[in-house]
């Protein structure tokens, strides 16, 4: 259930919520903050949902009916509006005052509203809204969410409790992206090369990364056997991908360099994979007589060469002539 992912990802926020809820001292309205990727959107459904469950043991169920229509949208007296992309008009906000004036639609009487990206409200409907929550009536909770606090007016900042969500760690988006079904190698990857839990399926399913994996993979396979060859191999499979789609090819290059350079980082770190294959590349790398501070130096001049919009094949050739002698 997602109480259990929101307590184990975010604790301060779980406890936060899980004190109010049982003391039944929520604040009218909160303000939920945090970089992009984190819970907030979840989080909010989960404490709408714990104000209407039937089964609340100080958390909702997450299974019942109500919890059901709650996350599937379908619930009389609970109102989302998100402004992802556009701004939110006063018309939208003037249409939310109507509706919770009049009687609750639900049995528990509770009316709830949920305003994702809630910086992108215009100034009229931020004053609009602002005298409606400075005299809230009856049971009504609101969530605002944004990723950028500073937007806001101060005087909406000020009626709410706000509450911060922490960045998600390294760790918490590799069990992320093999609980949605991503093997070890790419959970791994992926891992590393995002800032956003809501990354993991762009990089994860993006076919310049996965061409980036395998070029990766049976490179090095070759490398630690066989140089002349790995150099041949990587020529020829960048040269092929170069003349099809150049842009495409870039990118596939450029998440070749990344992988590498994580490669470096866990087997200066001493990295253990549960992936097979993966984890006896590193073997073969720690018991070979492999000069990790010059392939690093290779490949981090290389990746610099292509930040800076250099030749990408003679930026290539260079770096396997580099890698010859590592």
């Amino acid at each position: 259930m997602f109480r259990d992912i929101l307590k184990r990802q975010q604790p301060t926020v779980y406890q936060i919520l899980t004190n109010a809820l049982r003391e039944r001292k929520l604040s009218h309205c909160y303000l939920f903050t945090g970089p992009k990727g984190t819970p907030k959107k979840e989080t909010a459904l989960l404490l709408a949902q714990s104000l209407v469950c039937e089964h609340a043991d100080i958390w909702a169920c997450e299974q019942c009916a109500s919890c059901r229509r709650v996350k599937d949208g379908n619930y009389g007296d609970l109102i989302c509006i998100d402004g992802d992309g556009k701004p939110i008009k006063v018309e939208l906000v003037d249409a939310l005052k109507a509706r919770f004036e009049k009687t609750a639609l639900e049995s528990n009487g509770h009316k709830i509203f949920i305003i994702d990206n809630c910086e992108t409200l215009t100034l009229k409907a931020a004053n609009s809204l602002l005298k409606f929550i400075e005299e809230p009536s009856g049971q009504l909770t609101g969530i605002f969410i944004t990723t950028q606090p500073d937007r806001l007016l101060p005087t909406i900042v000020s009626r709410c409790q706000s509450v911060s969500f922490r960045p998600l760690s390294k760790d918490e988006f590799h069990n992320l992206a093999r609980e949605k079904g991503y093997d070890e190698i790419t959970a791994h990857f992926v891992a590393q090369l995002i800032d956003s839990a809501d990354q993991i399926d762009t990089v994860s399913n993006n076919e310049t990364f996965t061409n980036a994996l395998v070029s990766f993979q049976q490179f090095h396979d070759l490398f630690f056997r066989n140089r002349p060859e790995a150099v041949l191999y990587l020529q020829d499979r960048f040269s092929r991908l170069n003349k099809s789609d150049r842009a495409s090819a870039r990118d596939t290059f450029r998440y070749f360099l990344d992988i590498s350079l994580q490669f470096v980082s866990d087997c200066l770190n001493g990295y253990q994979s549960a992936d097979e294959a993966y984890d006896q590349l590193l073997k073969t790398a720690a018991g070979s007589n492999f000069d990790y501070a010059r392939y690093l130096k290779a490949i981090a001049e290389t990746r610099d060469g292509f930040n800076m919009a250099a030749n990408g094949l003679l930026l290539i050739d260079q770096m396997l002539y580099k890698l010859m002698e590592v």
